[in-house]
C-alpha cells in the first residue's frame, strides 16, 4: 500500500493535525437555529415549463458562527448550500442562488403564492454579537484587507426592504439562455437584533412573452455533446427529448493561428481528425480571418452562426500564438481571449477555447508533441497518472479555512486511494518549507496538480515554484494538468508568465495549465474549486455544497452524463459557473481571467485508466452509411480512411454508438478510434469492401399510422405499421431472408415482429409494406425514444443485428395564466370587485409534439361570495405548440367583504389521459 505524505508527516498525523486546529479557528464554533426541525434545507421545483417555473423554497436550520475581526466579534449566519449578500459593510445574510434557464424573449415576473415566516430573537438565543458586516472580495495579492463595517447600516430599525425572491438576466451561453436567481429568506434588524426567518415560500416565476419556437429552434441549432454539462447544470434545464443530432455528428474544432506554425499544426490536426472531430484550419493572413480581435472574433462568429443541426456550430477553438501572433481582449479585467468566443453581448463564452502561447516554432513544438502524446496514451510509463499534488499555499488569515479547506475537500472527496490516486498533499502552515520536494514531486510526474494561495507571474509565490525551477523538471513524457488558483500566474500579455513556461518546456513540464492573467480571491477561488457553501478548514460534505470544478470533473456521485465536465476548459467554466453562482458581482471579472493555456478539448487521466472495451463488425461492406461500435457508454466513437473523417457518434447508455456517414464506395482499410474520459484510447481498424456473399442491413424505414392522425409519426395510442427496406450490401444473393423486431421498452407492445423478404439479390434493396407492426401505450411521455433491435438470417449465412430508434409524440398541457375579463358587464379594471359580473379565463397550451384530444376544463371554486354559470368548458383539441381559452361567466356577491381572496379556484384541464392542474388565488 502506497503511504499519502502530507508536510513530509504520514497521513494519520492530519487527524491530529485537525483536532489541534479546531481550538483555533473560529469557524468551528458554531451552532445551529433550527427554524423547522422536522425538515431539510431544499429548494424544489413544483412545475416547470417554457411558460413559467414554480418552485418552494424550504428552510430548516440556520448555523450561527463566532468571528473575531478587529472591530470586535460578529455572529455570522450560514445556510447548507446559500451564498452571501453583497452590500458591503451591512449585515452579510444567507442568499440562495441558481443560475436558471429563461425563453427567449421572455421577462421574468416573479409571483409570491405563499409565505411563512418566524421572528426569531438572537440574544435569547444568546447570540449576542452584531451579524458580521458582508465583506468585499479579498485579493490574494494582498496581505491586509480593510474591514468594512457600515456603523450607520447598523443604526437602521427595520428588516429592510430586500424583495425576497428576484431574478437577474445574465445572458446566452450557447443554446441557453441563463439568469440567476436569488432567494433571500432571512432579514435582519440589527436595532432589535432578530431575525425574520421565512421558513416556506412558495412562488412562481412567469416567463412573459415568451419565443417558445426559437428558444427550441435554438438548442436544436447549437446542440453540442461538450455542452450539455454547461446545460445541465442550470435548475430547471430543460433538454431536448431527442438527443440525435449532437449524438451522431462529429465535433467541431477551430484552429486560429500565425501562418508560420502551419506545417507544426498538421500532426495534431491529423490526429483530431482521425479522433472524431472536424477540424476547421484558419490562419490570420487569410482575408476572411485577419490579425486584429474584431477580424478575427467575425470570422470566428461566421462559423457559429451557420451552425446547423447536421453541421454543428464549434464547440472548440484553438489560439496557436502569442498575443504578437494572436492579440488578446481587455475588458479592464486583464489579458482574456473570452470576447472571441462570446456573440450575444453578455459574460458567458458561447465555444470553448484555449491558447498555444507561442512566439517561434521552437515555443510551440513541445505543445504539440505533449498534447499528441497525452491524448495517444503513447507515454512509456503511465504509472504516474496515479499521482496528484495538492498545495494550499501560506496566507496567515486564510490559509486554515481557505486554503487547507479547498485541499482538503478535493483529497476527502476525490484525490485519495478510493480513486487509485496517491495525493501529495501539503497544507497550510507545514507546506511553507516544503517547496523542494513539491517541486520533486512534480518533477517525478504528476497527471494533476492544484495550488491555492500566493501567486505571480513568475510563479507560485510560497511554497515556491517558479519558472526558474522549470529547467531542472525531469518529467519527460510525464505531463499533466497544474491549476494556479492564485493570482497572475497565467498572465499570458507578458513575454512570457509562469504557465506559457509549464508549456514551452521541452520534455518536461506541463500540458496545460488552468491560471488567471489578473490577481483571484479568496472566497471565490473557493467556490470556483468547491462549488458554493461554507469555507471551513474541515470542509462541509458534498451534499452540503453546490458544484464546483472538483465535483464537476470526477462526477462520481451518480452525476448523469450531461453532468459531466471532461476536457480542461470545461473544467475552467464549471468553475466559473460556480463563481457566478456563489459570487456574482466577481462573476465577470472571473470569466475574463481564468484560461487554459494548452488544448482546450483535452481530457485529463484522473489515475491510470483501463483500456476502452470495444467490438464491432470485421467487414464494412461498400456502400454502407452507417457502422455500429459497441463500447462503453458514453465513449465516442469515429471511423476515418486515408486521413479522412467519416463519421463519430457518441456512445449511448447501454454503450451502442451509431456512426452515420455518406456511402463508402472505395475498399480499403478504415480505422476507427474510441476515446473517452479516463479511458485509454482503442485505436483499431476495420476492411472496407464489398463481400462475397450476402451482407445485410436495415437501409429504411417508414411509420405508417392511417388508423391514426397519418402524420407519419408515432403519436399516443395508436397502431403503427412499419414499412421496411433492407439492402443487401453483398454480392451474393440473400435466399429465404427474414427478419425479426424486438424491444424491451414497455411503452410498445409489439403485434407483428416478423417478416420475411425471400430472395434479396445482391447489391440490391428490397422493401416490404406493412412488415411490422406495434401500439403506442395511451400515456406516454413527450419525445420518448424507443429502441428496436433486429436480427436478419438468410440461409447459410449467420445473422445480421441492426438497431433503429422511433421517437414517440403525446401532448403536455400547460396552464400558462389566468385573466379577469370585466370589460363587457364591469369596470374594465381586470380584477373581479363586489357586484360585477365577469369572465374569468384561463390560457392552456401544448407544449409536446402531438396533437391533443378533445379538452375538457374544469374549476371548483372555494369562495362562497362566487356564483358560476359554468364550471366546465369544453374547448376542444390543442394543436402542437397551440393555446386555447377556458371561460368561465362568475358573478360576484354585492356583499363580498374588502379583503376577501376573490379568486380561490382549483382548476384542472383533461385531453384523453393527460391532464394538468393548477390552485389559483388573487
Amino acid at each position: 500500500m502506497k503511504t499519502i505524505t502530507i508536510c513530509g508527516i504520514k497521513a494519520i498525523s492530519l487527524v491530529f493535525t485537525f483536532i489541534g486546529l479546531l481550538f483555533i479557528s473560529s469557524y468551528s464554533l458554531a451552532d445551529e437555529i433550527n427554524v423547522n426541525p422536522d425538515n431539510k434545507n431544499h429548494l424544489q421545483v413544483i412545475e416547470n415549463t417554457y411558460h413559467k417555473l414554480s418552485l418552494e423554497n424550504i428552510l430548516a436550520r440556520i448555523k450561527a458562527i463566532p468571528v473575531d475581526t478587529d472591530k470586535g466579534t460578529f455572529t455570522r449566519l450560514h445556510i447548507q448550500g446559500y451564498s452571501k449578500s453583497e452590500q458591503y459593510g451591512h449585515p452579510e445574510l444567507p442568499v440562495e442562488r441558481k443560475l436558471i434557464e429563461i425563453p427567449v424573449g421572455a421577462e421574468p415576473v416573479i409571483k409570491i403564492i405563499s409565505a411563512e415566516y418566524q421572528e426569531i430573537d438572537l440574544n435569547a438565543l444568546n447570540f449576542t454579537h452584531l451579524l458580521y458586516p458582508a465583506q468585499p472580495p479579498r485579493s490574494k495579492s494582498e496581505d491586509h484587507h480593510e474591514f468594512i463595517f457600515d456603523e450607520e447600516a447598523y443604526k437602521i430599525n427595520s428588516y429592510g426592504n430586500k424583495k425576497l425572491v428576484t431574478v437577474d438576466i445574465l445572458g446566452f451561453l450557447r443554446s441557453s439562455r441563463i439568469a440567476r436567481l436569488d432567494i433571500s429568506p432571512v432579514q435582519y434588524n440589527p436595532v432589535t437584533h432578530t431575525i425574520k426567518v421565512f421558513e416556506r415560500i412558495e412562488f412562481e416565476i412567469i416567463f412573459k412573452n415568451a419565443n417558445i419556437d426559437q428558444t427550441i429552434a435554438l438548442k436544436q441549432r447549437l446542440a453540442s455533446p461538450c455542452f450539455e454539462s454547461i446545460n445541465r447544470q442550470l435548475f430547471n434545464y430543460k433538454p431536448l427529448s431527442n438527443r440525435e443530432n449532437f449524438m451522431r455528428y462529429p465535433v467541431k474544432y477551430v484552429i486560429i493561428s500565425d501562418r508560420m506554425f502551419e506545417s507544426q499544426l498538421q500532426p495534431l490536426i491529423d490526429w483530431k481528425i482521425i479522433k472524431g472531430f472536424t477540424v476547421v484550419e484558419a490562419y490570420t493572413d487569410q482575408p476572411n480571418v485577419g490579425s486584429s480581435t474584431y477580424s478575427i472574433k467575425s470570422f470566428i462568429d461566421s462559423l457559429y452562426t451557420a451552425g446547423t443541426p447536421e453541421d454543428p456550430a464549434p464547440s472548440f477553438v484553438l489560439f496557436v500564438g502569442d498575443v504578437e501572433q494572436i492579440p488578446v481582449w481587455n475588458n479592464g479585467n486583464g489579458a482574456t481571449d473570452r470576447n472571441y468566443c462570446e456573440f450575444t453581448g453578455d459574460l458567458f463564452p458561447d465555444i470553448y477555447y484555449g491558447r498555444y502561447s507561442a512566439q517561434t516554432t521552437t515555443h510551440l513544438q513541445p505543445q504539440v508533441d505533449k498534447t499528441i502524446l497525452y491524448e495517444m496514451y503513447t507515454m512509456s510509463d503511465p504509472s504516474y497518472l496515479d499521482e496528484v499534488v495538492m498545495i494550499a499555499g501560506m496566507d496567515a488569515s486564510h490559509g486554515h479555512a481557505w486554503a487547507n479547506g479547498q485541499i482538503n475537500y478535493g483529497t476527502i472527496n476525490y484525490f485519495n486511494e478510493d480513486h487509485g490516486i496517491l495525493s501529495h498533499t501539503y497544507l497550510y502552515p507545514g507546506s511553507g518549507s516544503m517547496s523542494a520536494q513539491i517541486i520533486q514531486n512534480i518533477s517525478d510526474g504528476v497527471t494533476f496538480g492544484n495550488y491555492t494561495a500566493h501567486c505571480s507571474p513568475n510563479g507560485w509565490a510560497n511554497p515556491s515554484f517558479t519558472i526558474a525551477n522549470i529547467p531542472s523538471l525531469q518529467n519527460q513524457d510525464m505531463y499533466g494538468l497544474l491549476v494556479g488558483n492564485c493570482c497572475s500566474s497565467s498572465e499570458y500579455q507578458l513575454n512570457e508568465c509562469f504557465g506559457e513556461a509549464l508549456l514551452r518546456a521541452e520534455n518536461k513540464g506541463a500540458v496545460g495549465y488552468i491560471g488567471a492573467s489578473n490577481s483571484t480571491y479568496w472566497d471565490e477561488d473557493y467556490y470556483w474549486a468547491v462549488g458554493v457553501g461554507e469555507i471551513s478548514e474541515i470542509p462541509p460534505p458534498y451534499e452540503e455544497t453546490t458544484l464546483g470544478m472538483y465535483d464537476r470533473a470526477f462526477h462520481d456521485h451518480g452525476e448523469p452524463f450531461e453532468d459531466w465536465y471532461v476536457s480542461q476548459d470545461e473544467m475552467v467554466f464549471a468553475g466559473n459557473l460556480a463563481v457566478s453562482e456563489g459570487s456574482p458581482g466577481s462573476a465577470n471579472y472571473y470569466w475574463d481571467v481564468y484560461n487554459i493555456l494548452g488544448d482546450p478539448s483535452l481530457m485529463i487521466y484522473f489515475s491510470e485508466p483501463p483500456v476502452i472495451s470495444v467490438t464491432y463488425p470485421e467487414l464494412l461492406p461498400l456502400g454502407s452509411t452507417s457502422f455500429t461500435v459497441t463500447t462503453e457508454p458514453y465513449a465516442y466513437a469515429a471511423i476515418s480512411m486515408d486521413g479522412v473523417l467519416h463519421g463519430a457518434a457518441i456512445a449511448d447508455v447501454d454503450g451502442i454508438a451509431e456512426i452515420l456517414f455518406d456511402p463508402l464506395n472505395n475498399p480499403g482499410i478504415a480505422d476507427v478510434i474510441v476515446t473517452k474520459q479516463n479511458g485509454e484510447p482503442f485505436f483499431g481498424t476495420v476492411v472496407v469492401s464489398s463481400p462475397a456473399g450476402p451482407y445485410l442491413v436495415l437501409n429504411d424505414f417508414n411509420i405508417i399510422d392511417t388508423s391514426g392522425n397519418n402524420n407519419g409519426q408515432a403519436d399516443y395510442g395508436e397502431i403503427i405499421s412499419l414499412d421496411v427496406e433492407l439492402d443487401n450490401l453483398g454480392n451474393g444473393d440473400a435466399l429465404n431472408t427474414h427478419a425479426t423486431i424486438s424491444t424491451s421498452d414497455t411503452l410498445v407492445i409489439l403485434t407483428d415482429d416478423y417478416q420475411e423478404w425471400g430472395t434479396i439479390p445482391g447489391l440490391t434493396p428490397a422493401w416490404q409494406n406493412d412488415a411490422y407492426s406495434f401500439v403506442v401505450e395511451e400515456q406516454i411521455p413527450d419525445q420518448h425514444i424507443v429502441t428496436f433491435e433486429m436480427i436478419i438470417e438468410a440461409d447459410g449465412k449467420e445473422s445480421w443485428n441492426q438497431i433503429f430508434d422511433i421517437t414517440l409524440n403525446a401532448p403536455v398541457l400547460d396552464i400558462v395564466s389566468i385573466t379577469i375579463d370585466d370589460s363587457q358587464f364591469g369596470n374594465d379594471n381586470g380584477r373581479l370587485d363586489p357586484g360585477e359580473t365577469a369572465d374569468i379565463k384561463i390560457k392552456n397550451e401544448n407544449d409536446g409534439h402531438c396533437e391533443s384530444e378533445t379538452a375538457i376544463a374544469t374549476i371548483v371554486s372555494y369562495n362562497a361570495y362566487l356564483t358560476f354559470d359554468n364550471t366546465v368548458d369544453t374547448i376542444g383539441s390543442l394543436g402542437l405548440l397551440g393555446y386555447k381559452y377556458a371561460t368561465f361567466r362568475v358573478h360576484v356577491d354585492p356583499e363580498t367583504p374588502n379583503g376577501v381572496i376573490i379568486v380561490d379556484l382549483d382548476y384542472a384541464i383533461t385531453a384523453g389521459p393527460y391532464e394538468a392542474t393548477r390552485l389559483f388565488k388573487q
